[in-house]
């Protein structure tokens, strides 16, 4: 499958003619790509990266509800499978029998069903988390580049301005306080961005958890490493 542009998800995840959703899957978050900012502008665009990370969140959303039918038809199957263990549902022969195959086959299925879809939730969360940390540490790197071209430029224009009276202390407190002011601004914009998405997958988890019993855990190790608070800003100087 080749790459495909994010802002395409939107025509793939229309009803297709066969009145089928197409689906998010991992192999598509590994593949998009997202477009890129305006020339005066480093990283990626705002609009494309919010709409992957609702789009991410909805495929959640789906997985949840899943994993919710497919826990109450276990419930329904196993009373059922009870009920005839003890004599409650009559028989033919009036006798509590033991429950037929079939009903053990399809309890067991929508047992497998259910762990399986769990487990790739809980990968499918391990991969978007950490591609999240990957786009975070290039934008810091682009902002950086940004910042320290935008003190460079300051430099120059204060040298062309000053002439013989450029002064190499007033050039260099200007590189600083540019540079500084612009990387923080791009932070507190890139942890805006980190924060939602993060605390929105970790409460699509721990519910996705607390659904599927108490017997799965919820976003561990990886994840929760991903998910935890960034560093700090650097201090303006």
């Amino acid at each position: 499958m080749s790459a495909s542009p994010i802002s395409e998800y939107n025509r793939a995840t229309a009803v297709s003619g066969s009145g089928q959703r197409v689906r998010i899957t991992a192999d598509r978050v590994r593949r998009w790509e997202f477009t890129t900012s305006s020339f005066t502008r480093r990283g990626y665009d705002d609009r494309d990266v919010d709409r992957f990370r609702h789009q991410v969140a909805d495929e959640f959303d789906l997985l949840a509800t899943q994993i919710a039918d497919l826990r109450a038809e276990n419930q329904r199957l196993h009373d059922h499978v009870e009920l005839h263990r003890h004599g409650v549902l009559p028989s033919a022969s009036s006798r509590p029998q033991l429950p037929g195959a079939k009903e053990v086959n399809l309890l067991s299925a929508a047992q497998r069903e259910a762990e399986q879809i769990i487990a790739q939730a809980h990968d499918y969360a391990r991969r978007v988390a950490e591609y999240a940390r990957v786009q975070y540490e290039n934008y810091l790197r682009a902002a950086a580049e940004d910042a320290r071209n935008e003190a460079e430029k300051a430099v120059q224009d204060y040298r062309a301005s000053a002439g013989s009276n450029f002064d190499d202390t007033i050039a260099t407190r200007e590189a600083l306080k540019i540079f500084g002011e612009m990387m923080i601004s791009h932070m507190q914009a890139a942890a805006r961005h980190l924060d939602d998405g993060s605390e929105h997958l970790a409460r699509t988890m721990d519910r996705i958890a607390r659904e599927a019993g108490p017997g799965v855990a919820g976003p561990q190790g990886p994840v929760r490493q991903a998910l935890s608070p960034r560093p700090e800003a650097p201090r303006q100087m």
